[in-house]
């Protein structure tokens, strides 16, 4: 039973050096190598430059005016397709919701009750009750 121990033991050890291996060689589970790891800030600026391209190109109009054209012609294959990009990316959504931004905060008044005089009930003129 030691033995097997040891032996089950030996090759975890095997598996996690071979793993740190492919790792340090920036490989992946399948031996392909590794796209490089972005931070979030990276990410952000990566896609306010390409959105700024693609807003600045000469292909936005005809893509635009090529996607209303497939939205709105009724024999198109790729008319729902079209129409669900539409209403997800370019309508604003938020704008047609009866709650706006500034009226979805939520304000919270708690106030206590200041009481100035103590009133005092007189104890001897109530019935006094038993209970057995």
């Amino acid at each position: 039973m030691d033995e097997n121990l040891h032996k089950n033991v030996a090759e975890q050890k095997a598996k996690r050096d071979k793993r740190e291996a492919k790792k340090k060689a920036g490989l992946t589970h399948n031996n392909l190598n590794a796209l490089p790891v972005m931070s979030r800030r990276e990410q952000t600026e990566r896609m306010h430059e390409l959105k700024a391209r693609f807003l600045k190109s000469d292909k936005l109009e005809p893509f635009v005016k090529k996607l209303f054209d497939i939205a709105m012609d009724d024999d198109h294959p790729g008319q729902m397709p079209a129409m669900k990009m539409i209403a997800d990316r370019v309508l604003p959504a938020q704008s047609f919701t009866s709650e706006s931004k500034k009226s979805s905060a939520v304000q919270i008044n708690i106030s206590g009750l200041q009481v100035n005089t103590i009133e005092e009930k007189d104890i001897s003129k109530e019935e006094v009750v038993s209970i057995q």
